[in-house]
């Protein structure tokens, strides 16, 4: 999947003189002028059960990271950073003692030390990877949670926390989390419930939840974390995407059962305003990769966030001693993605000089001062937009004020920090319309203070700790966009195009028609609804048509459905002009096809955008009311506009639609498939109905292959896909001798312009059409 490019730019290297830059006969006083020269680290380092990498080859600054393998963790810190003098950082326990080899230790999960009515077994106080702990309920009491759980790599366990339960109190059992103990056994509404993690262990969520009136827990679930544990990018992703899904409200319905407490009002149709503050630590300790992977991270955020259906503006921050700002929430373009992503890209971290402290509270003091000067405005929006602000960093707030105090002030001026005192509730549960995520990332975060800092909302997590920033990628990447969001024309960005994917192209499906005689026919269609499949009608023989049920469709990972009713364009005649000797005429070359069973809308299986919609309006950020041609206007925008089809399974192939004057010429070259015998005008053959793609004087296009008939072509706006043509036919065949593409090569699409009113008509009532007009 194409993700939102972003251009890396090489941050500016402090001044450095190296001896290989110093002439021989230079003398002392020379040396003087620049001072002591650096001196290079050893890169001879080693681990016991593991190994070393380096970073600028052992120069000033680089960095030595140890490693271990799968199921190992470095001990007692996994990096440390070359000094001027030719020195290693040291490596120091957590008493402050010195130590001078590494080593690898196995991974273990914390015990399950509590389990109120219910009996665990074995009791001890680590597990080894792979070891089980069980656990059963007494009489009168049902287990909720998992029965058994086995400690994984990552040192963390599989399943869900037990709780034996016998649904007596108003609030049900909160339970306890491995590595936790819990004081309070009484869960009436007003009682409240303390956790604090075995010695050695961080507690990450609320250290105390009070049983509401709704009969539910104020607060996030506690976990205790290890300080060699951290999250896993793709349960990061999860819940990350869980929780925000909430805010953006474009879930499908097994999400939108996963209310969030106080959550009344969310971002949609009604209430679609979202301010997102992004937070980058660019301390001393973050080198220029990591810097690079953070912003990359940063960027693919972005990209993800733009495709939904919701009005945003950024503020972007780095800081270190100081705060400064990348973007600004006030600009005019701060809700133009390009611009903000290119802001992004252009911004030189190295403009903090020297001054390498990390001053979260100066961040966040912009945040606030953004907040109220918003506010303030009164243009009646504030009271209406959903404030997130995401912290990213790698240690802890070592320079100016507590960050605490400035995020009272940002609760405050939201009306949150008196109604969580006067309500009991220290967790900040009831923020309904703010959303504070902090990523730690590397094992010098202080936990403890980022945990004072972040939302804690019923059933949502807001605070991670990833081993590496490269992890910070992994988890933007994988998030919000997947499996539970339904809109059209959202793909799970795939970081580097992998094509054997299918979800990165959750409309796509295959389609086998099983005829009497000789082999299945193959083509390729798009989810156009839950229930209809738009595709060539050429990929049906009358057979099919009459027997519906020799029809399959594959969509997903798999899944198939079979046809229930296949209907063909009333004027699509492959026979239309053999009184002019054409053999064959792919005119109005659409079908669409009823499934006899729903698809169920997932991140694997969701429909592709169809233009003159107004959920395409929505996608495109139009108004409402916007025209079909305003939507045809946006999407063929250049002479020769950028647009993609899939052939050979999931393989995405780049082309370009012609249009305007170039038009002309690429239909030219369907000359080759005419005989000299024929009498058929060149544009009774390529009606207007169709839109040409293939090279030109300035592209040379893949073109497509045999089955790859029926299958979209589209194209990419606003981060969100949209079909604007059916794969027909090509004029050179190339693909079977694997040459390439001669100057000639051609493609032929029937635009999804030309057959609205028969589109209207078969799926009017389930897709809402614009108004369409002859």
């Amino acid at each position: 999947m194409q993700a939102c490019a972003l251009t890396v730019l090489c941050a500016a290297s402090l001044l450095m003189i190296s001896p290989k830059e110093v002439q021989t006969q230079e003398t002392a006083e020379d040396y003087d002028d620049y001072g002591d020269l650096p001196k290079n680290c050893s890169v001879s380092e080693s681990i016991a059960g593991g190994w070393v990498s380096y970073s600028e080859e052992g120069g000033e600054g680089s960095v030595l990271t140890y490693h271990c393998e799968a199921g190992h963790y470095v001990y007692p810190i996994s990096t440390r950073v070359c000094s001027a003098t030719g020195e290693w950082s040291a490596m120091r326990l957590a008493n402050g003692r010195r130590v001078a080899q590494a080593t690898c230790k196995e991974m273990q999960c914390p015990a399950q030390l509590q389990l109120d009515n219910g009996e665990l077994w074995p009791r001890q106080q680590w597990f080894r990877l792979g070891e089980m702990q069980e656990f059963s309920c007494q009489d009168g009491f049902s287990l909720r949670g998992s029965a058994e759980r086995n400690c994984t790599l990552w040192g963390t366990w599989t399943g869900s926390t037990p709780v034996c339960d016998d649904q007596a109190d108003d609030c049900s059992n909160p339970g306890t989390p491995p590595g936790a103990l819990r004081t309070g056994d009484r869960f009436r509404v007003g009682e409240k419930v303390q956790y604090r993690c075995r010695t050695g262990l961080d507690l990450l969520g609320s250290s105390e939840r009070v049983c509401l009136e709704s009969r539910e827990w104020s607060g996030s679930e506690a976990r205790c974390l290890a300080p060699f544990t951290f999250d896993a990018p793709d349960s990061a992703a999860l819940a990350m995407a869980g929780s925000l899904s909430g805010v953006m409200d474009v879930t499908s319905p097994e999400y939108k059962k996963r209310e969030s407490f106080g959550r009344t009002m969310r971002i949609g149709k009604d209430h679609n305003h979202l301010n997102i503050y992004i937070l980058l630590d660019t301390s001393g300790s973050i080198s220029k990769q990591d810097f690079q992977k953070a912003r990359d991270a940063t960027n693919a955020l972005i990209c993800k966030l733009a495709s939904y259906e919701v009005n945003m503006k950024f503020q972007i921050i780095s800081y270190a001693t100081e705060a400064k700002e990348i973007m600004k929430i006030t600009h005019p373009l701060s809700s133009n993605v390009a611009y903000v992503l290119q802001e992004l890209v252009d911004f030189d971290y190295t403009v903090h000089g020297r001054k390498t402290g990390t001053n979260l509270h100066a961040a966040l003091n912009i945040v606030y001062g953004k907040m109220a000067f918003l506010k303030a405005s009164r243009d009646g929006k504030f009271n209406e937009t959903q404030h997130v602000i995401l912290i990213m960093t790698d240690g802890h707030s070592n320079t100016g004020r507590s960050p605490k105090a400035v995020l009272a002030n940002i609760r405050n001026l939201l009306g949150y920090s008196n109604q969580s005192k006067d309500r009991g509730l220290e967790d900040h549960t009831a923020e309904k319309l703010l959303d504070v995520y902090v990523f730690g990332v590397g094992e010098n975060v202080n936990k403890k203070e980022l945990n004072t800092l972040t939302s804690k909302k019923r059933g949502e997590q807001h605070i991670f700790i990833l081993k590496e920033y490269e992890d910070l990628g992994k988890v933007f990447d994988e998030m919000i966009s997947d499996s539970a969001v339904t809109m059209c024309g959202i793909a799970q960005e795939a970081a580097n195009d992998k094509p054997n994917k299918d979800y990165t192209r959750p409309w796509h499906v295959e389609i086998m028609t099983r005829i009497s005689s000789g082999k299945p026919q193959k083509c390729k269609g798009s989810i156009v609804t839950e229930n209809w499949i738009l595709t060539a009608a050429h990929c049906f023989k009358p057979e099919a048509i009459e027997n519906p049920g020799s029809v399959k469709i594959v969509h997903g990972r798999g899944e198939e459905k079979t046809a229930d009713r296949v209907i063909m364009h009333p004027q699509y005649n492959i026979t239309g002009l053999r009184h002019k000797k054409v053999k064959e005429f792919y005119d109005y070359d659409v079908a669409l096809v009823k499934l006899n069973q729903s698809i169920k809308l997932s991140g694997e299986a969701r429909p592709i955008c169809l233009p003159c919609t107004k959920p395409a309006s929505s996608a495109l950020k139009m108004d409402p009311t916007s025209s079909c041609h305003q939507h045809e206007k946006a999407l063929f925008h250049l002479e020769e506009t950028p647009a993609l089809f899939l052939t050979h399974g999931f393989s995405r192939k780049l082309t370009h639609i012609q249009t305007g004057s170039r038009r002309e010429d690429c239909i030219k070259q369907a000359r080759v498939t005419l005989t000299p015998e024929t009498t058929a005008h060149l544009t009774e053959f390529v009606t207007d109905r169709f839109l040409c793609t293939g090279g030109s004087e300035f592209y040379k296009d893949t073109i497509t292959c045999k089955g790859d008939s029926g299958g979209s072509l589209f194209l990419r706006k606003k981060y969100r896909y949209f079909q604007v043509g059916v794969v027909s036919w090509g004029n050179r065949d190339v693909c079977s001798t694997g040459d390439p593409p001669p100057d000639d090569a051609r493609d032929f699409h029937i635009s999804i312009f030309s057959v609205l009113p028969w589109l209207k008509q078969h799926l009017g009532q389930e897709l809402e059409f614009l108004p369409i007009t002859s």
